[in-house]
């Protein structure tokens, strides 16, 4: 078993239950799950080449540009509103594999953890 943080760590329950608020107040839609986020969290772990990521998390703070896969995500991930990761081959087929909703733009792919899809800094890398 893994020590390292999974999608639903929890350092702190306050937050989680601001999150779950903010959630309902917005009234999002879940596009994405614990199972789907471990996926990929685990398997990007594995790269040799880690990609540069950057979320959006339901309060509206949209982080910097990280590659650090271990613990610098915003655990839980249920907070997450949208991640964007470097576009590459190896990134695209692995969020198709697990089935998640995205979209890409030619240097990023966007993957929603909730529905209505939010376009906030979607027109490129670093808008």
């Amino acid at each position: 078993m893994s020590l390292l943080p999974m999608a639903d760590a929890v350092s702190d329950e306050k937050y989680k239950k601001e999150a779950k608020s903010i959630i309902a107040e917005r009234q999002l839609v879940g596009a994405a799950n614990n199972t789907k986020w471990n996926e990929l969290i685990s398997e990007v772990r594995e790269f040799s080449e880690k990609p540069c990521y950057r979320t959006k998390v339901v309060n509206g703070y949209i982080s910097d540009w990280d590659s650090e896969w271990y613990y610098h995500l915003p655990f839980p991930l249920l907070s997450v509103e949208w991640i964007d990761i470097d576009l590459s081959e190896k990134v695209l087929n692995l969020i198709q594999h697990i089935g998640f909703e995205f979209e890409a733009t030619d240097s990023f792919v966007r993957v929603w953890g909730y529905f209505p899809k939010c376009y906030k800094e979607f027109g490129g890398k670093y808008t």
